[in-house]
């Protein structure tokens, strides 16, 4: 028989014929050819530049469609549309592929080459042929059949080291669209063999052999690890802690203070470093907070003596996410990660340098800030993380895309969570607000970051007052449930000193400007509300956004407190400028304050139904409210426990009581578990003989007074743990499983007295008006029946303040004038009216009415600033704990400080790697000693004598835990009673003390006859009596 094919060679068309015998049952000398011709196995193995990759035994038969996906040492242009037209030509049934493999011997080594031919819809326009034209022992061709002048794509896929790469596992080297081929020749002595191939295949008359082989294993392969798997935890890091240790003779820092939740307080901060360009950055960086990417890399050098870079944190972003991402890259032992810009990106990758310029810049001190961006005239900062170039350079957390290779199993980059295990909500009493305390190695609150800012609005930053103390007992909860708030978070609190179940619920969420308006009249609301849900920073969007974000497992809150006004009045009620009478809210009002609190129900069973549908199958637990004063006689009252008597602190407890009622009656009636933590703060309360648990009055404005301390949130959290059998709230057995409808508010005795219904609301948007000004009043639609009359008045004395017509809707915008007449002080703006549906109705607000003097705000005369206490406070003239705060001010009062100690502070010329310890001169009659030398020149207020310090190798880079006062003698150790003992840690937590060489003469003045510095010194064991836990 005749038979012909086609060869298209260099453009020229040249036609073959050949006479084949007519023998149908004849063999076919081609049917060993196939055996020849295929292979069943890929060898990865490249011998050359005088370097080795793979083995004889790394087969990549079944890895060749993974490798030809991946793409490193080459950034070929064209490689995502290569992979997408090979994978196009696989899975379509008019398209084919064929793999071939070679093994390459040359001058520069040996190497073993994948090579893929593909079409992606001409399948019908090839064939596969036997053919003896070019080798007399036959070839097999892949090309295209007579009449068509298809072209086939082409990859090469091998190891980069055959393109003197330092890396070597097989990858997309070049090829598509790069290449193609007009066919594809195996010859029988060739080094090329086919793996498999999907074209159509002419078998000559009475072929016997072998089939091509045409299924293909690779196509389902999948690996189940990578090369990568250990590398994140190898590179990134779960803390933000700034410590060098004697970088050019000076220390900075402490390895026990974590930076991790305050490091964007630290970006916004700059004093020696004053960047022009520095506020744009702030706005580009809030930008990609809300809606674009950032990165936050640890790059801390810590040896001792060494003079390399000390830097601490650097921040990477861009404002559009999809231009950059992190990829990995190289193989071990050079492995990375790296901000990858995405072809066509026109979007800034912004970075900055955050760092202590004392140490990094060698001006001003340890304090830490931003020091320098990648601006354009200061340089580029690198944005790789790598296990062996720059390895100090860690990364904290990402917010950017990251390409996991195939099969990766490791640890993933720390980024934002998609969900949570635990979200706090709720007021103060969540937030920890009353935790008043400092931390002795920053100076400053324990406040999480963006909770205790103040308003600047020429540099875009709103006031942040919702005080999340990382001391409350949200934190503890966690730590109890071992959920971990670094890293990529699994639980966080938005709970906002203040809030309202306003302030909590879905209602208005997209007209919502924040708590008490802070958003109001910023032009960016839109990215600080992105920004905040990104980052959980509370009081900028309702918090039951957060819930609806990242639907978590347990949910507490506390709320209600505020909608009544409790603090308000409280502080109405102790305010120690009001006069000695019981203030009406424990008198003629305790039946307005009933109703208002009974009218919280209703509102509290709609917020845990929405809660509960915001992340269905969450378990929210209701916290109670501690009770915080008591009622009983005699009382035991400090001087900052304000102005109560016996019946107002009488109606404090029972307003607390029944509002834990109201909350436990909506509690049951929506369905969710009610937590009682009433008797927490048993044993140290307001007037109690040990008010250890509470914070007294701090101010009369500030909203710190009168709240728990951190021992107080301890407790509360001892309480929540005992009331739930110490079971952890994620699985709790006595969850409630329904609601029961059929609960109403309760009534309470004390409380019930026949009164109209009262609410309390915000009326006037200034909570502090001055007197004689004029300020507006305020009511939303269908608070008032429409066409009504109102009358208003401001009481503690009422002064009637005119009656007025309520607006055809319901609302009411009317302008009053604060009396000249009435005190400074509390008061409360009372309106009586009838209600949308025609009942009596009383609606109160409680003010802080100012003089008109800003600087003599209580309008005593005396200027605030020289009053001891400030404004509307009284002081007292008595500081027993000797801390220099009169008493009636102080919001802890101790037993008497006789000595102080902490590590130093480089804003008084101090080593920070040193112990300081001090005696308090305030305490002379107790001390003993006088005539103590003060050094005033770096802080004129300062009262405390130095009297030892860290001279020595042995007490230096030691971080300071606590001082006690020894009780007991101890000869061994020569300690004697009332000796100040310091206890202290080493970089790896063991404890150890110190005591002062000598503390019971007068420190002298520098330079004066007989002085000589003083020094610590480190004892062998601890002294009788001495723990190193509080």
């Amino acid at each position: 028989m005749k038979t012909r094919f086609v060869s298209i060679i260099t453009g020229t068309i040249i036609v073959f014929t050949f006479l084949l015998p007519n023998a149908t049952h004849a063999t076919s000398k081609y049917d060993a050819l196939t055996d020849k011709l295929t292979t069943p196995t890929m060898i990865n193995y490249t011998s050359m530049y005088g370097k080795t990759c793979g083995s004889t035994t790394d087969d990549y038969a079944n890895k060749w469609l993974w490798a030809f996906r991946r793409q490193q040492s080459n950034d070929r242009e064209n490689h995502p549309a290569a992979v997408k037209s090979l994978e196009t030509a696989i899975s379509s049934a008019d398209g084919a592929y064929a793999v071939v493999y070679e093994r390459v011997d040359n001058d520069t080594g040996k190497s073993y080459r994948i090579h893929i031919y593909w079409t992606e819809h001409d399948k019908e326009s090839f064939e596969t042929i036997f053919s003896d034209m070019w080798r007399t022992d036959g070839s097999i061709a892949i090309q295209s059949k007579p009449g068509h002048y298809k072209r086939l794509h082409y990859a090469l896929v091998s190891s980069p080291l055959i393109q003197k790469s330092v890396l070597c596992t097989p990858a997309f080297i070049w090829g598509y669209p790069d290449f193609d081929e007009q066919s594809v020749w195996i010859h029988a002595d060739s080094a090329k063999k086919i793996y498999v191939s999907t074209f159509d295949t002419t078998y000559p008359d009475g072929y016997t052999g072998r089939q091509i082989p045409s299924k293909d294993p690779a196509l389902t392969w999948k690996p189940t690890s990578s090369q990568y798997d250990d590398l994140i935890e190898k590179i990134t890091t779960n803390k933000l802690i700034n410590y060098i240790d004697n970088f050019r003779g000076k220390t900075c820092g402490s390895p026990w203070v974590d930076y991790s939740n305050s490091w964007l307080n630290l970006v916004r901060r700059q004093q020696f470093n004053q960047r022009k360009y520095h506020s744009v950055y702030m706005k580009s960086l809030y930008t990609a907070i809300a809606r674009g990417a950032y990165a936050i890399g640890y790059n801390q050098i810590n040896r001792h003596n060494d003079t390399s870079y000390t830097g601490f944190i650097t921040i990477y972003w861009t404002e559009n996410k999809s231009d950059y991402k992190f990829v990995f890259s190289g193989e071990y032992p050079t492995r990375n990660l790296y901000l990858k810009t995405r072809r066509g990106a026109k979007s800034k990758l912004y970075a900055a340098v955050v760092a202590s310029p004392g140490i990094t810049q060698m001006i001003g001190n340890c304090d830490i800030e931003f020091l320098w961006g990648n601006n354009s005239n200061e340089g580029h900062i690198s944005s790789l993380f790598s296990e062996s170039y720059n390895n100090w350079i860690k990364l904290f957390r990402s917010t950017f895309d990251v390409e996991y290779p195939d099969g990766y199993r490791g640890m993933k980059v720390p980024g934002n969570p998609t969900k949570l295990d635990y979200l706090a909500l709720g007021d103060s009493y969540s937030s920890g607000e009353g935790d008043t305390e400092r931390n002795n190695a920053t100076g400053q609150k324990y406040y999480s970051q963006l909770t205790d800012v103040n308003e600047d609005k020429k540099q875009g930053i709103p006031g942040e007052k919702c005080h999340i103390s990382t001391h409350s007992y949200p934190y503890k909860l966690a730590q109890y449930m071992e959920l971990k708030q670094t890293g990529t978070r699994q639980w966080d609190t938005v709970a906002c000193s203040g809030a309202t179940i306003y302030d909590l619920n879905g209602s208005n969420s997209g007209g919502y400007d924040g708590q008490n308006d802070r958003l109001r009249d910023y032009a960016d609301k839109n990215t600080l509300q992105k920004m905040a849900l990104n980052e959980m920073i509370p009081g900028r969007v309702k918090q039951i956004e957060f819930v609806k974000k990242y639907q978590p497992k347990v949910i507490t809150l506390t709320a209600g407190g505020n909608d009544v006004g409790f603090g308000k009045k409280i502080k109405d009620c102790v305010n120690p400028f009001a006069s000695s009478e019981t203030c009406d809210w424990a008198n003629s009002e305790m039946g307005t304050l009933g109703s208002q609190i009974r009218g919280q129900f209703d509102r509290l069973v709609s917020l845990y139904k929405e809660l509960k549908s915001a992340s269905p199958g969450v378990k929210i637990y209701a916290i109670g409210y501690p009770q915080f004063i008591t009622d009983k006689e005699p009382a035991n009252c400090g001087l900052n426990a304000g102005n109560a008597n016996v019946m107002e602190r009488r109606m404090i407890v029972r307003a607390t009581q029944y509002m834990n009622e109201v909350i436990e009656a909506a509690a049951r009636k929506a369905g969710v578990k009610y937590v009682d933590i009433s008797q927490a703060l048993n044993g140290g309360k307001m007037c109690e003989k040990h008010q250890i648990y509470m914070t007294g009055i701090v101010g009369l404005g500030e909203q710190e007074s009168y709240h728990p301390n951190k021992f107080g949130h301890t407790m509360i959290f001892v309480e929540i743990a005992k009331q739930l059998n110490h079971e952890s709230l994620l699985t709790y057995s006595k969850y409630p499983s329904v609601g029961d409808e059929s609960v109403n508010a309760p009534s309470s005795i004390y409380f019930d007295k026949g009164v109209p219904s009262s609410v309390n609301t915000t009326m006037l948007a200034n909570s502090k008006p001055s007197k004689g000004s004029k300020q507006k009043v305020v009511l939303a639609k269908n608070s008032l029946q429409p066409g009504s009359s109102v009358r208003v008045e401001i009481r503690s004395k009422p002064v009637d303040l005119g009656s007025y017509t309520v607006l055809n809707d319901g609302s009411m915008k009317e302008t009053i004038t604060i009396p000249d007449n009435i005190p400074a002080g509390y008061h409360t703006l009372f309106i009586y009216g009838k209600s949308a549906s025609g009942e009596d109705i009383k609606i109160t607000q409680t003010l802080l009415v100012t003089g008109k003097d800003k600087e003599d705000l209580d309008d005593n005369g005396i200027k605030d600033a020289n009053q001891p206490c400030g404004a509307f406070l009284k002081a007292s003239g008595k500081d027993e704990d000797l801390d220099g705060i009169d008493d009636a001010c102080d919001p802890e009062i101790t037993d008497p400080i006789l000595y102080a100690a902490r590590n130093g502070k480089s804003e008084f010329n101090e080593d920070e790697g040193k112990i300081y310890v001090f005696r308090n001169t305030r305490a002379e009659k107790l001390t003993g000693v006088n005539n103590d030398y003060i050094d005033k020149s770096s802080n004129k207020d300062n009262t405390e004598a130095l009297i030892a310090s860290g001279l020595t190798e042995d007490t230096k880079n030691l971080f300071f835990s606590r001082l006690v006062i020894a009780k007991e003698d101890d000869k061994e150790n020569n300690i004697s009673k009332g000796m100040p003992i310091v206890l202290v840690k080493d970089i790896n937590e063991k404890c150890y003390a110190l005591k002062p060489e000598d503390y019971l003469s007068p420190v002298l003045r520098p330079g004066s006859n007989g002085y000589k510095p003083r020094r610590l010194i480190k004892l062998n064991r601890l002294p009788k009596g001495v723990s190193c836990e509080e």
